[in-house]
């Protein structure tokens, strides 16, 4: 077992989700660019594509440069740790040094598993010296002796403590005899001190008892590619590539001769190493990323494709896939993997997965024929949402809504018509069309929420499907026609228009009491768009007093950015409801996990406003209910959530709905009888209850 074996994941073992406790729990990092030289830290070095963070072209691989010992890097300002609900949260250094890992070290303190972790994510951040006390507490309560003393060993080491280090290592080869731990670590340690010769003995020694050993292979081809220079190199490799049963050494011989130009030779090795080895991450991991840089698909395809297995393997296997299926302009695949990679790694590498969504999702578009443009005769009709958004896919929940008295008023929210100058920076033109839609859709479910009246949400659509959006306001007498004789005295009428002037923007919105046949009410508000949330605040604001409401309304939580974020969702959400009910073409979706990845977030920046939670499950009921496989991607956070949710609370109670979208059924069925008790004989939701154990 190498120096840091132990990090590696088991095969078959399943990706284990965050650390629950209340204070945050260490971020996992991606694993570092190969090269082949021993780490500071000791840890193996893994291959993978170049850069994951954008799915672009992979280049071919560049010659490498003499391997050496890498400085340290300066200790990064900020620690990224993840919350219990998965969230990453930056925390200024000193204050996780004094607070937070404190707590984490005496949390774990007799739990092996968490302390080793939390140990190693210290050592990343450069802490060794807050450790080594509790990296002494692991030699005692962790009973995998090698991955203790490990540990400590490195702590110590990276703490300055050279000659403690040194003794530990000595008691681990006395301990464990047959390990090539200590070897590789007191090879290190040579190299720390300057001592090259002995350090190389040492490593030599090592691939004698593993010749795959990952921290052996590299600092034998540092020390010796630094002896030898570049002429010398290949000789090297491939000495340690002759070693009875080596895999990992003909690998780094088959990225020397693929940059040499010996394509033929490399690809002898990468099917004779995949062959006997491709059961290692490490193999698949490094043999994957070189076979994309080199955009060998064919190879690709036979050696790497049938052996990859999502939650087993290194992610970074699954980021070379898909940069393969990338450039193949295969769609169809890329996108099956990429909901297999967030289901097993989304809330580890989302960033890197991240822009993969919308490659193959334009793909996908591209194949389509063009839609139907729209006539001078066309049509436009209007979508009415006669409750709050989120109420879509849930089964009608009226026993989430505030009761409303026999003679409440009707209030109508029209989408904003838009004048002005509509040129905009690419990828803006969305932003545009969604402000005329998520003002409405916030306006009403404030109105639900905060007054005394029913909101409704009204929006244009196209006759051939997809949104429209008025070059003017609706005329208030043609609209009141459409509004029967017997309620007109209690409806109520908000129309609006967007101006626009460069980045900025002026709303006006004017309320029309059908009742009396003229204007009650007007609200403004303007600037640019980062202005959104502060210009949403402020109508709703001036408006409220004209519906019996107190002057100055606010809602209770949330700030001017968050309440942007979360107007943005409705906008965003509308398009899946007004897809699922036959509004647009479902194949002309696009960005449904964008969607739900903007909701989930916006949810989690203000736990306190639950109607944010509400809107993320119904974007994943309404997309189970259209067979999409993405609500299983947030499984993790809404099992964790429903799990936090007291019995008596609403998301515990939607938990019916929700979980069966995300395939957790059987966590509904665990907690039913406690949730069920604890709504007691409300009708309203005994029934609601049996509408949604019914519904598919």
């Amino acid at each position: 077992m190498g120096l840091f074996d132990f990090l590696k994941k088991k095969p078959g073992e399943t990706p284990q989700p965050a650390d629950k406790a209340a204070a945050p729990s260490p971020a996992q990092p991606s694993a570092a660019t190969p090269t082949p030289a021993a780490t500071p830290g000791g840890a193996p070095v893994k291959a993978g594509p170049a850069s994951a963070a954008t799915p672009s072209t992979a280049p071919a691989p560049a010659p490498a440069p003499a391997p050496a010992a890498p400085a340290k890097p300066e200790p990064a300002e900020f620690v990224e740790v993840l919350d219990g609900l998965g969230r990453r949260v930056r925390i200024p250094r000193d204050e996780y040094r004094q607070k937070v890992l404190p707590d984490l070290l005496k949390q774990h303190a007799n739990n092996p598993d968490q302390l080793a972790a939390v140990i190693l994510q210290g050592l990343r951040d450069g802490l060794a010296s807050d450790l080594v006390p509790s990296a002494i507490r692991l030699t005692v309560v962790d009973k995998d002796v090698e991955r203790a003393l490990s540990i400590l060993a490195i702590v110590q080491r990276d703490a300055g403590e050279l000659d403690s280090a040194e003794r530990t290592l000595h008691e681990l080869a006395q301990k464990r005899p047959n390990s090539p731990s200590s070897k590789v670590g007191l090879g290190m340690l040579a190299i720390s001190r300057g001592q090259r010769d002995k350090a190389e003995e040492l490593f030599w020694a090592a691939l004698q008892m593993d010749c795959n050993h990952a921290d052996a292979v590299h600092g034998w081809l540092q020390v010796r590619h630094q002896a030898v220079g570049d002429a010398g190199y290949r000789a090297e490799i491939e000495k340690v590539a002759a070693l009875p049963s080596a895999w990992r050494a003909p690998l780094w011989l088959a990225r020397h001769l693929a940059q040499t130009g010996d394509l033929d030779g490399a690809t002898r090795i990468w099917r004779d190493v995949v062959a006997n080895a491709g059961g290692e991450n490490d193999a698949l991991v490094m043999a994957s990323g070189d076979l994309v840089q080199l955009q060998k698909h064919d190879l690709t395809a036979e050696l790497i494709v049938p052996r990859f297995q999502p939650g087993r393997h290194h992610p970074h296997v699954g980021l070379a896939l898909l940069h393969h299926y990338l450039q193949k302009q295969d769609d169809v695949a890329g996108a099956a993997l990429l909901h297999q990679m967030y289901l097993y790694y989304g809330h580890l590498i989302p960033a890197e997965l991240q822009p993969f969504t919308a490659e193959f999702d334009r793909m996908r578009l591209a194949k389509l024929p063009p839609p139907a443009p729209m006539t001078p005769t066309s049509r436009i009709g209007l979508y009415r949402l006669d409750r709050p958004i989120w109420y879509a896919g849930l089964e009608d929940p009226m026993w989430l809504l505030p009761p409303k008295q026999p003679n409440a008023k009707s209030l109508l929210f029209f989408s904003l018509a838009v004048e002005g100058q509509q040129s905009l920076p690419p990828g803006r033109e969305d932003e545009l069309g969604r402000l005329t839609r998520s003002l409405p859709l916030f306006l009403a479910e404030q109105a639900w929420l905060s007054t005394p009246h029913r909101g409704t949400a009204v929006l244009p659509m196209a006759e051939q499907g997809g949104w429209a959006i008025m070059g003017r306001p609706w005329p208030e007498e043609q609209l009141i026609a459409q509004v029967p004789e017997g309620e007109r005295k209690d409806t109520l009428l908000v129309t609006g228009v967007l101006r626009v002037d460069g980045d900025k923007r002026r709303i006006d919105l004017w309320v029309y009491d059908c009742g009396q046949k003229q204007r009650i009410g007007h609200a403004a508000a303007e600037g640019a768009m980062a202005d959104v949330g502060r210009m949403l605040l402020q109508l709703l604001a001036e408006l409220w007093p004209v519906f019996g409401g107190p002057a100055g309304h606010k809602p209770p939580v949330g700030d001017e950015g968050f309440w942007q974020r979360y107007s943005d969702g409705l906008g965003q959400h509308a398009a899946l409801v007004v897809t699922q009910a036959g509004g647009m073409p479902r194949e002309r979706l696009y960005g449904e996990r964008y969607i739900t990845q903007w909701l989930q977030t916006a949810a989690l920046s203000e736990t306190r406003w639950q109607p944010g939670f509400w809107l993320l499950a119904s974007s994943l009921c309404v997309l189970h209910q259209m067979g999409s496989p993405i609500p299983k991607e947030h499984a993790r956070l809404v099992a964790e959530v429903f799990r936090q949710s007291p019995p008596n609370s609403a998301f515990a109670r939607i938990g019916a709905r929700v979980l069966r979208a995300c395939g957790l059924d059987a966590m509904w069925q665990a907690r039913r009888a406690e949730i069920v008790a604890a709504a007691g004989n409300d009708p309203a939701f005994q029934a609601w209850l049996l509408r949604a154990e019914a519904a598919k």
